[in-house]
């Protein structure tokens, strides 16, 4: 117990409230503001829905199906907290951005444990890591990463405390991370922990003599629990799930990923070419420059060093590449710059300041100007997206992102610390007008609650539901559905239609002609300009060029 309690008591004392309450504003602002998206976050709660629905803990489902994609450790704490507090949607959408709390004090107990004597970095590295425009947005949504961040910061921790000479509960520490790591999102996990602790004679002080031998002995032995804490889940469930579902959780979907992606297949150099916007605005700051020519290597920025540049050169090479992917890099750079920026000195120089706050001033006073102008040309119709949005947006995100502009460009910080702060808010300010934003023009677009609650009345009328196509179990959650028809081929729509001629059927069309929906029970958007309509099966019999036109 006082293992326990020394190793959460730390935890509390490293994130600046004041930085706690910049998450709680970004997490208010995304629930109130953004409807579940598909296809990630409808998915999610649907598959955690399927296994409150069915009672199976052990295979998740999609819409009657094995889930393989992903472990089911999420859905687990989405069970927990619906056990706690009933089933909501607030409650599943909270578990990530609380992992992502956790992220912020881990990342605080990191810099302690790298830098014991330098206090200020571990205050300032989570306002850092909260700064990054990419993390801000992904900390609030309802997905696998916070999950699979917080095991490999805990692995860290597991593999400082190894090096520290408390190798046993250091490695069992890390072991359990590898397993947790494993059941949040798969054996990637190992790509964010091991090549760390195979850099170890890098990053550790020369000083520190010890024999490699039973280090790297350790770690395998840390891999095995890992597996081990993995396997007692996967065995019962590759069990239970039949052998396709067998097959893929144990081979097809890591192998799949790595070698020739299924999904968001792009070249070796794609990371290199969208680095701008990940690491936005660090890696545009002056001072980041600045602070990196006069940095020296000292065991703690090795250790950054190393896992960054690792995961930086593994995800590269990895065929499948998203820009989110790159996540589990944010707290070692966030952690590196915080202890470059701490150690720095010299004022902050307006012109650092103004390459921040005059994008700002510019997108806020653009955002009021363009309706003045659209009037005043006498534009009575928007086609273009980008001026829709314009136009629409309300006047507290344009004049609200016009202020923190302005205000960062007269502060005078005094020290690269002060500024980097005055970044952060600046940047929470722009997430927060861009969700206000949000709120007013896009719901349409993504939120799929309208279909659902039309499906929901239709099934508790006893009606006969089908999709033609993949589905992605968008609408389960949403409207507490149980698992629908799912119709691949064309010839599998025509006899379900004639068999079921007073069922309804779902239909995802890809062109654009409003005059298509003519006739359709229902219909909306689906991820932006897409359409997703509901008929009636009786209306696409009664007219089968009609139905050619809309499943052809």
């Amino acid at each position: 117990m006082k293992f326990v309690v020394s190793w959460f008591r730390p935890w509390y004392r490293g994130v600046d409230p004041a930085c706690a309450l910049i998450w709680l504003v970004l997490v208010i602002v995304g629930l109130l503001c953004r409807p579940l998206t598909p296809i990630d976050e409808t998915r999610v709660l649907s598959v955690a829905w399927e296994m409150w629905q069915r009672g199976d803990l052990l295979v998740p489902h999609v819409n009657g199906e094995p889930y393989s994609h992903k472990p089911p450790l999420l859905e687990w704490c989405i069970q927990l907290g619906w056990l706690a507090f009933g089933v909501h949607e607030w409650v599943g959408r909270m578990i990530p951005p609380l992992f992502g709390l956790a992220n912020l004090a881990l990342t605080a107990r990191l810099a302690r444990r790298l830098w014991p004597e330098a206090d200020a970095v571990a205050r300032l590295a989570p306002w850092l890591l909260l700064g990054f425009s990419l993390w801000g947005v992904w900390t609030t949504l309802t997905m696998y990463d916070m999950l699979l961040i917080f095991f490999m910061l805990v692995g860290m921790l597991g593999i400082l405390r190894a090096a520290r000479g408390r190798a046993i509960s250091g490695w069992l520490i890390a072991g359990c991370a590898i397993g947790g790591g494993i059941l949040a999102k798969g054996p990637v996990i190992l790509l964010l922990v091991l090549p760390t602790a195979l850099l170890a004679p890098w990053w550790l002080d020369k000083g520190e003599g010890r024999q490699w031998r039973n280090w790297y002995l350790g770690l395998l032995g840390a891999v095995a629990l890992g597996a081990l804490v993995a396997l007692a889940w996967a065995i019962p469930a590759g069990q239970a799930g039949g052998e396709e579902y067998r097959k893929a959780i144990f081979w097809g979907q890591s192998a799949g990923r790595i070698a020739h992606s299924f999904a968001h297949r792009r070249p070796l150099w794609w990371y290199l070419m969208v680095s701008p916007l990940v690491f936005f605005p660090w890696i545009l700051w002056p001072p980041t420059w600045r602070s990196l020519r006069r940095a020296t290597l000292d065991p703690g920025l090795r250790f950054c060093l190393g896992h960054a540049a690792a995961i930086f050169l593994l995800f590269s090479l990895i065929s499948g590449k998203q820009v989110y992917y790159l996540l589990p890099m944010f707290p070692m750079v966030a952690l590196g710059l915080a202890r470059l920026l701490v150690g720095g000195s010299g004022r902050i120089g307006r012109v650092d300041q103004g390459l921040i706050a005059f994008p700002l001033i510019l997108a806020g006073v653009s955002l009021a100007f363009i309706p003045w102008a659209q009037e005043f040309l006498g534009m009575r119709e928007v086609d273009n997206e980008a001026l829709r949005i314009a136009v629409d947006a309300p006047w507290l995100a344009k004049l609200g992102t016009v202020a923190f502009g302005i205000l960062l460009l007269a502060w005078s910080p005094r020290t690269p610390v002060q500024a980097a702060r005055g970044v952060v808010l600046a940047g929470v300010a722009v997430l927060v007008s861009a969700h206000l934003v949000y709120a007013t023009i896009d719901p349409p677009y993504y939120n799929m609650q309208p279909m659902a609650d039309r499906l929901a009345a239709l099934e508790s009328q006893g009606a006969a539901i089908a999709h033609f196509q993949r589905y992605n179990g968008d609408f389960q959650f949403l409207g507490r559905l149980h698992p629908i028809t799912v119709l691949e081929r064309r010839e599998d729509l025509n006899a379900w239609l004639a068999a079921h001629p007073d069922g309804h059927v779902l239909l995802l069309e890809r062109a654009g002609d409003p005059s298509i929906e003519a006739g359709a029970e229902f219909a909306q958007y689906y991820r932006g300009t897409r359409r997703i309509t509901l008929w009636r099966a009786a209306t696409l019999l009664s007219d089968p060029q009609r139905l050619l036109t809309l499943a052809g």
